[in-house]
């Protein structure tokens, strides 16, 4: 087993009520130490723009920028995150250090995972789903039980006994299918965040399609949901950024070798053959 260590960022909007929000994650092990922040935490209510981004630059400048060994302990050190929790006062706090073993070392995959556990928003379904493939296919999903019947919820995907990313969903049977989404909700923030970690995705599939795992094919799919118009309060010059940018992303996983599902008619065809992957349901 190889330790970790990582610390919470936390926001605490009202000083008085003291409910504060996890909006980040330090990580540190390995000789390395890194963070992730949620990009578009600014836009939750009671949270200042201004202030979020004052304590980007900060832990920007002492986690990435130069050491400064006189007035910083190492960056690798125990003591590196006890120093910047000692910065960290009234708005932004962070959590005192915490450990995790896991049986590799993947750094980068460690801190994305503990990002999605830990910090990013939950899933919601939103009522007019009906025609995005992403809710088409949960919905499908949900109907017909597909994780009651061995579908794996945001399991690591891995080779021989290195883990490569966190899957969306996962379903081995006969087959190793690993998918992930792009959703285009009612939520800015996560959209975004889906679509910048799918290039760190497809950096990863040349590992994964079209190999044997254990006797079993491989295949990558994603859902995708097409960006129809600017979320609210978008600019248009940010609404065109974000669709060049899923555009691109979208391109990639396809040229890695992920098959894309952007339609509702594919969302349910897709669905159609998962299920037929998947065991019966038992018979009470």
């Amino acid at each position: 087993m190889i330790d970790f260590h990582y610390s919470l960022i936390r926001f605490v909007a009202d000083s008085q009520r003291m409910e504060p929000i996890n909006i980040g994650i330090i990580l540190q092990g390995k000789d390395r130490v890194g963070f992730r922040l949620y990009a578009h935490v600014s836009r939750k209510k009671g949270i200042d723009a201004a202030t979020f981004q004052k304590w980007r630059r900060f832990f920007q400048e002492e986690i990435e920028g130069a050491a400064v060994p006189l007035f910083q302990p190492a960056k690798t050190s125990p003591e590196f995150l006890t120093y910047l929790q000692e910065l960290c006062e009234r708005t932004v706090l962070l959590s005192r250090p915490l450990s995790v073993s896991v049986d590799s070392g993947n750094f980068d995959q460690l801190l994305d995972s503990l990002y999605q556990r830990l910090v990013a928003p939950p899933e919601q379904d939103v009522p007019e789903a009906a025609n995005r493939p992403t809710a088409i296919f949960r919905q499908m999903a949900d109907e017909r039980k597909f994780v009651q019947r061995g579908m794996k919820k945001h399991a690591h995907v891995i080779v021989g006994d290195q883990p490569l990313w966190t899957a969306y969903r996962q379903v081995v049977n006969g087959e190793v299918m690993a998918f992930d989404k792009i959703e285009v909700a009612t939520r800015i923030g996560e959209t975004a965040n889906e679509i910048e970690r799918m290039p760190y995705v497809a950096d990863q599939l040349s590992a994964f399609v079209n190999q044997t795992i254990d006797g079993k094919t491989t295949s990558n799919f994603l859902l995708v949901d097409e960006l129809r118009k600017p979320f609210a309060e978008q600019s248009e010059d940010e609404y065109a950024a974000m669709a060049h940018d899923l555009k691109r992303v979208v391109e990639l996983i396809s040229n890695k070798g992920g098959q894309i599902i952007s339609s509702p008619e594919q969302a349910v065809e897709f669905a159609n053959a998962v299920d037929k992957k998947l065991p019966e349901p038992s018979i009470p």
